[in-house]
């Protein structure tokens, strides 16, 4: 568990309480530990008491090895994610309410759910190693990134074939 205490934060509108620590992969529940290079995950922020509720804003950093989509290279890649949630001490008059602050009881938030949230959602659908790169060749498998090869890449879908012809006539 992520917890930090909020005690000091909620005696005085206007505080601020700063927090910072290390956790792993396994500890907040993400998969692929094989992805993360020294399986280090630090979060480090503040809590700042507004009032009526409590803002916790901060960064998450790491290190992700993952494999190009393109190429199929392994890369790594830093990740520095910001984050920003909104707390409030839960009453029973909150019980009905469906907003966006996230309740809490007593002296304590755990940030746990917040941070695999985070780094669950920054993840891309695709990875690439580079904008740049051309991945494999469609006929050899050869790195493209790496060495060029003989094979005729220009593929022509049969569907359109006939449009082709259309096109390669002479006016």
């Amino acid at each position: 568990m992520m917890k930090i205490n909020i005690a000091q934060a909620k005696q005085e509108i206007g505080s601020h309480t700063c927090f910072k620590f290390v956790t792993s992969p396994e500890h907040i529940g993400i998969g692929d530990e094989h992805r993360w290079a020294n399986h280090d995950i630090a979060v480090e922020g503040e809590v700042i008491n507004t009032g009526s509720l409590l803002e916790v804003a901060g960064t998450i950093r790491a290190t992700v090895y993952d494999q190009c989509d393109r190429c199929l290279d392994e890369f790594h890649t830093e990740l520095e994610l910001p984050f920003f949630e909104q707390f409030k001490e839960y009453e029973k008059s909150d019980a009905d309410k469906e907003d966006e602050i996230v309740y809490f009881h007593g002296d304590e938030i755990d940030l746990s759910e917040l941070v695999r949230d985070s780094i669950l959602l920054a993840r891309p659908l695709s990875t690439v190693c580079s904008e740049t790169c051309r991945g494999l060749c469609m006929k050899c498998g050869t790195n493209l990134n790496r060495s060029d090869c003989s094979c005729d890449r220009h593929i022509i879908d049969p569907r359109l074939a006939e449009l082709q012809k259309f096109f390669h006539k002479g006016c």
